[in-house]
């Protein structure tokens, strides 16, 4: 409740701004939004509705935030302030599951004051007011979710859990479906299952992989476990 009310208090004004730079290519030049188009052209089009397959495409391919677009659409059509709202409880979810993934690494206090500030830092205000940052928004919602999934797969003595795995696998498609930069969580993953999971510091992990190159030892157990679930 108090995150939602900070991010309340910073954005209410954003739901005023109506269409504004890239959104008018977006919205209200983006036929795809229209119930007259087939929903497959969301997966053949690209952000602005051009085919995907037309030279003069911008290549951005981010569906699914199309897809709420069109659903702005169905039930406001044009009207600027539904966009907006949806961005900011968008914002806000974002910091809430940024809490979540502060709670494993801090304490509640630290945790809370640093969504706080995340909540409220300038760097998310383009995201935020612009319509077309919802694709950031959207992302970071199952970018963050991705990586809170793959932290529970680790199960007692170090067993691999892979319910948590599979769902991992399926948030990040959606992350990147959302915008293009979702994938990425695949790499935040790895460095937690090295060094955090796993407790690799850099030295041990370059000694480790030095003796493996120059076939002085094993790949270890925990090592292919950790590439097992990477893989």
């Amino acid at each position: 409740a108090l995150i939602f009310g900070v991010v309340a208090a910073c954005y209410w004004n954003s739901l005023f701004c109506g269409f504004v730079f890239d959104d008018v290519s977006a919205i209200l030049d983006n036929k795809d939004l229209h119930p007259s188009t087939p929903i497959k052209n969301l997966f053949l089009n690209d952000f602005w509705g051009t085919p995907m397959s037309e030279e003069r495409s911008h290549k951005s391919y981010r569906p699914l935030t199309v897809f709420t677009f069109r659903l702005n659409y169905l039930f406001s059509e044009l009207n600027a302030v539904s966009y907006h709202f949806l961005n900011v409880i968008f914002h806000a979810i974002v910091c809430i599951i940024f809490l979540k993934v502060c709670k494993l690494f801090l304490d509640n206090k630290s945790s809370l004051v640093a969504s706080l500030l995340f909540a409220v830092h300038p760097i998310h205000t383009e995201a935020v007011t612009g319509v077309v940052g919802r694709a950031e928004l959207l992302s970071s919602i199952f970018f963050l979710a991705a990586f809170l999934s793959y932290t529970r797969s680790r199960g007692p003595e170090n067993t691999i859990v892979w319910t948590p795995i599979a769902a991992t696998v399926f948030l990040v498609a959606i992350a990147t479906l959302c915008k293009e930069q979702g994938v990425t969580v695949v790499g935040i993953c790895c460095v937690y299952e090295v060094f955090i999971a796993q407790g690799y510091t850099v030295p041990i992990l370059w000694y480790t992989m030095l003796h493996i190159l120059q076939g002085k030892g094993s790949i270890p157990y925990c090592m292919l476990q950790m590439l097992l679930k990477l893989i």
